[in-house]
């Protein structure tokens, strides 16, 4: 199946979308060449966001949508359907906005003699006109919302509901960029222990494989702040992860930090230097500020260690997925829902720090997303975990289904009763 989606400023929703533009690439007919998810994620030819907020007017915004699908259809065929982003970050008219996008979408490629479908990935409930599908995690679903779906049949035949987000990660893909050169020179002294596991012993002179032989690796994966003040992400947030990273070093445990752009820049520093200091590895993973027009976007780096970090972005670049392929489990905070989308469905123990602090009314998703998860067994928190390893006890969480698959099962349902109707009226 075909499936496109439409870039944002967010790196996880971007990757999420590619998640699903690849999983419907698997069931392409014999001959399709696969996607480049990167390609298959549009923004105007002059690289403005499809966002109606980002234009003057809506006719401006139509105009930019017909050129973009014009530009599309030069490259590749039309999709079946079109993943629309919904950001919980913006007002309260972003559920219109989105119907707008899928409108416009809907008319360019009507206009060339395509049909497309829309969904709209990860939305709150709304009864959208010109979407397809909506796609609501049952975390972001309120009691009062429950009893709309039960109420309106025609909005529930839209709505596909599951537990987490989806996934663009996969075990090949993880291990092939564990084994390109620049990653496996880092995480070299990482895979020892997996290698004893293996009954493969290595015998290198090199003293830091040496030393790092025989332990076991955790990784910090970091989400952070949000620019509408509903979640925060601080220096105090630091020091309690900095504290349990050395608890974990004096049980024997090497430790990995990687932050996320949502990470602020002064909590990025402070957790840099604190890793230098206690021999811990810290990869930074924020686009860098180059002038002070980027250092106004807080997804954006602007510290005190950019020399460093341009340095290791040249010889290691974004290393998050491969070092996937040495840790023994993952510590996300409360405010990413990675842990749903890379750690459980991988089958990696999935820990979730949920210090941070977040808005209950207005990200209350946050909370029940992960205790959802806590009650299905797929993520334990930050503190439990910790009580277990101070016990001597391995940890241990269920694995979670794809929800890319999911959605793209989904997608096909929904392509299968267009077919069949139109054979139907036909007749």
């Amino acid at each position: 199946m075909r499936i496109i989606g439409i870039e944002t400023e967010g790196l996880g929703t971007n990757n999420q979308m590619r998640g699903i533009v690849m999983s419907g690439a698997k069931t392409r007919k014999r001959g399709e060449k696969l996607p480049i998810s990167r390609e298959a994620l549009l923004k105007s030819p002059d690289g403005t966001l499809l966002h109606p907020k980002n234009f003057a007017s809506l006719t401006d915004f139509s105009k930019t949508v017909q050129a973009t699908v014009d530009a599309y259809l030069k490259e590749d065929k039309a999709p079946d359907f079109v993943v629309l982003p919904l950001d919980h970050a913006k007002s309260k008219e972003e559920n219109q906005d989105v119907d707008l996008l899928s409108l416009a979408l809907k008319d360019a490629f009507s206009k060339r003699g395509f049909d497309v479908k829309t969904m709209v990935l990860a939305s709150n409930l709304y009864d959208y006109q010109s979407v397809d599908l909506i796609h609501v995690g049952k975390h972001l679903l309120s009691a009062q919302d429950e009893k709309v779906l039960q109420s309106n049949p025609k909005l529930q035949a839209k709505v596909v509901e599951t537990l987490g987000v989806p996934s663009n990660i996969n075990w090949q893909a993880i291990r092939n960029l564990a084994h390109q050169p620049a990653a496996e020179k880092v995480l070299a002294k990482y895979k020892s222990f997996k290698k004893v596991l293996d009954g493969k012993l290595l015998f290198g002179k090199d003293a830091a494989i040496e030393a790092q032989r025989g332990k076991k690796t955790a990784l910090f994966s970091l989400g952070g702040m949000t620019d509408n003040g509903a979640i925060g992400f601080d220096k105090e947030d630091g020091v309690r992860l900095i504290e349990s990273a050395r608890a974990l070093q004096k049980r024997g445990y090497n430790v990995i930090f990687t932050n996320s752009p949502r990470t602020p820049s002064d909590v990025t520093d402070y957790l840099f230097e604190r890793c230098k200091l206690y021999h811990m590895e810290f990869f930074n993973s924020k686009k860098i500020a180059q002038n002070d027009e980027d250092a106004k976007n807080f997804r954006n780096y602007s510290g005190k260690y950019k020399a460093e970090f341009e340095l290791q972005a040249k010889s290691v670049g974004n290393i998050y997925p491969a070092v996937l392929d040495v840790c023994e489990f993952v510590v996300n905070t409360h405010d990413s829902f990675s842990y749903t989308s890379d750690a459980a469905v991988l089958g990696i123990p999935s820990v979730v720090y949920t210090g941070n602090f977040i808005d209950k009314a207005k990200r209350p998703d946050c909370y029940k997303l992960f205790d959802l998860c806590h009650e299905k067994g797929y993520a334990i928190s930050l503190d439990e975990a910790m009580q277990k390893i101070e016990h001597g006890e391995s940890l241990k969480t269920k694995k979670m289904d794809d929800v890319s698959t999911q959605l793209v099962k989904a997608m096909a349902k929904s392509l299968g009763h267009t077919r069949q109707n139109a054979n139907a009226a036909s007749r």
